[in-house]
């Protein structure tokens, strides 16, 4: 019987739309939710510590009872970490934008490692029809990296060599410190005194306890520093610059 009726107020609203009644495009309207983006399409990196405020925005048509929506981890809805937001969006009519906040807080949203990687989104709106989107793959939240670098002798002699070395670490999400990542390529990049931007001279593997290491010729004055570009569970990182001055 739902069916039938349904399908009866479908065909009469077809009937006044072919007709040119006014008003016919405002009874086809229906409520949905689209176009959902987590974090401005950022991955959410999330250290040992601290909170991370992260929005999400969504277009609503006709939600006239509120909408809302949830971030998830593993398969929904048998979810094994998820954040609700801190307010959804109060009812409208027409169409608008609905923003929302939730925060992801060190060792407690996330406990363990395997938390990190793709999570999902639940969105939903309630009015003349509901509406629900299910996006299983809409964002990664990523470990957060660290990097360091020292980089000598300091001052170096030209037509020499310099030693730049350094660590890569990522967040432990179990033990609530940081530990070294390994086997991850890395960038060593250099900036000469008289340029404006860095350049990559090597790439770099990351060994025991994420250490790092090479040996570049002493051609110049300037600064060094490592560049890790993440990966879908670990979050990107760029350390401070070394400067070593060249005579």
């Amino acid at each position: 019987m739902r069916t039938r009726a349904v399908v009866g107020v479908l065909s009469g609203v077809l009937a006044l739309a072919a007709l040119g009644v006014p008003g016919a495009d405002a009874v086809t309207k229906y409520t949905d939710v689209k176009n959902i983006v987590v974090n401005g399409g950022k991955p959410v990196a999330l250290g040992v510590s601290g909170s991370v405020s992260v929005p999400v925005s969504m277009a609503v048509s006709v939600a006239t009872h509120g909408a809302d929506a949830m971030l998830y981890h593993g398969g929904w809805p048998e979810s094994d970490a998820y954040v609700k937001p801190a307010k959804t969006c109060a009812g409208r009519t027409g169409d608008y934008t609905c923003t929302m906040n939730f925060t992801f807080t060190a060792l407690k949203t996330v406990k363990k490692n395997a938390d990190a990687g793709t999570w999902g989104v639940y969105a939903s709106a309630a009015g003349n029809a509901n509406a629900e989107k299910v996006l299983p793959f809409a964002f990664n939240v990523v470990r957060a990296a660290k990097l360091t670098t020292d980089a000598s002798p300091e001052p170096a002699k030209y037509g020499g060599t310099i030693t730049v070395t350094g660590r890569l670490t990522r967040a432990n999400w179990e033990t609530g410190q940081y530990q070294g990542n390994i086997n991850q390529q890395v960038q060593l990049q250099f900036r000469d005194d008289n340029a404006g931007v860095y350049t990559t001279v090597k790439t770099v593997t990351s060994g025991t306890d994420g250490a790092l290491k090479a040996t570049v010729p002493a051609l110049a004055s300037g600064s060094w520093r490592w560049v890790f570009a993440g990966t879908n569970t670990t979050g990107a990182a760029t350390s401070a610059a070394d400067e070593v001055v060249v005579k």
